[in-house]
């Protein structure tokens, strides 16, 4: 007997086209009862607190974080088929992150570990606090650019996700557009799912990712992260 459905497959989708190539699909209430799912995912997830090589140190990320099978609650299940079925691709795994509280942060990036940037999706589900979710443009590396904070310039997009709302990063988002969970005033938790796929076509992207250790010579000596049980 099938479990009975715990994500909403018909909640309406609305798209945000960022430009020509880039676009977002925000879909609330995707969670039928995400403080349920929260709890859920919050006990029994080995979270772990990862840190990465910084010029000899290593430096604690601002959130734990844990890698998770799609089959490990009926939330992850359900969400993994769902999005199977409506993007038509097969994901990786599931990418968990936790925000503690309003401290916790992850600055703007891309998701360049992916390597191959010009046709990717990146879902990720939302439980707990709702909180900004910026996007801006990525700039030229020709161009100087003033360090905004994120949500702060005008042009930026910032969404509001969280109990249980679902959003979809798709096109050539993560080439072209840099995203992030800027500082909050909140003392409450916040738990991301994310849902990675690449095409694996176009031109790679050699540059450094966030989890490449920096080190002051050319041949660090220590691993570039570390990662201990929460």
């Amino acid at each position: 007997m099938a479990a009975p459905l715990e994500i909403d497959r018909r909640a309406p989708v609305r798209r945000v086209e960022l430009d020509a190539s880039s676009w977002v699909d925000v879909v609330d209430g995707f969670v039928i009862a995400p403080g349920t799912a929260f709890d859920e995912v919050h006990a029994t997830t080995p979270w772990q607190q990862t840190e990465v090589l910084r010029y000899e140190r290593y430096v604690p990320e601002r959130r734990l974080s844990a890698g998770l099978r799609p089959d490990r609650t009926t939330v992850l299940r359900q969400t993994d088929l769902h999005l199977t079925a409506t993007y038509r691709q097969r994901f990786d795994g599931v990418a968990a992150i936790l925000y503690r509280d309003g401290d916790d942060f992850q600055g703007l990036h891309s998701d360049r570990e992916m390597r191959w940037l010009d046709d990717t999706l990146i879902a990720i589900v939302v439980l707990g606090e709702r909180r900004p979710f910026v996007i801006r443009r990525r700039a030229p590396m020709a161009e100087v650019v003033e360090r905004v904070p994120a949500g702060s310039d005008p042009d930026d997009l910032v969404l509001m996700p969280g109990e249980g709302d679902l959003l979809v990063m798709g096109g050539a988002c993560q080439r072209d557009w840099l995203h992030g969970i800027p500082r909050a005033r909140t003392d409450r938790p916040r738990i991301s799912l994310t849902w990675r796929w690449t095409s694996r076509r176009g031109r790679p992207d050699t540059n450094p990712g966030f989890y490449d250790g920096r080190a002051y010579s050319d041949r660090p000596r220590q691993p570039p992260t570390r990662s201990r049980r929460a």
